[in-house]
């Protein structure tokens, strides 16, 4: 198996919410860290796109083409807050 980059985020949850994650994980063999992982791999994994998304996504990239598209630095954005 490749080793895959990975990047880590923090996650904040509520005691509750831990509690009931650690009593799945546990259910499935797990410890509480990769069922986390595991549901949230397959959770992305179910995505799928809708046809007005596709549509939406299609009209963009047309513009894109036809440099009707003005785009803002991250910066400009900022500042303009």
């Amino acid at each position: 198996m490749l080793q895959q980059d990975k990047i880590r985020k923090e996650v904040s949850l509520d005691n509750q919410t831990l509690a009931l994650l650690q009593i799945q994980a546990e259910k499935e063999g797990r410890k509480l860290k990769n069922y986390l992982e595991h549901i949230l791999k397959q959770k992305a994994n179910e995505f799928e796109l809708s046809d007005e998304y596709k549509t939406l996504m299609d009209e963009i990239l047309a513009k894109h083409e036809k440099g009707e598209v003005n785009y803002t630095s991250w910066d400009s954005f900022k500042k303009s807050l």
